[in-house]
């Protein structure tokens, strides 16, 4: 869910300064399991956001991906690649 107000300011990639984690605000997950993603308990002024809003960017500054709310992306990505893939051999 992206979120308009400060300190998010309606960027995608949300980085938390003291875990040096960053989320994708698109494709959090619901409520968070236990040890899930943690993107709801970022502190205010925990939050890096980058420029340009990517994950690119995001690595460069030293942050990791949380493995929760980036894995649906990737997973989604794939999900795209295989499909196309096996509508070409079709």
């Amino acid at each position: 869910m992206i979120r308009f107000h400060t300190p998010f300011d309606g960027k995608r990639f949300i980085g938390d300064k003291q875990k040096q984690v960053f989320h994708d605000s698109y494709y959090e997950p619901g409520p968070a399991r236990l040890g899930g993603c943690q993107i709801n308990h970022v502190a205010p002024e925990d939050v890096r956001i980058f420029d340009p809003d990517s994950p690119a960017e995001a690595i460069e500054q030293g942050f990791a991906p949380c493995p929760e709310c980036l894995w649906i992306e990737q997973g989604l990505h794939e999900l795209g690649v295989r499909a196309r893939a096996s509508g070409r051999a079709s």
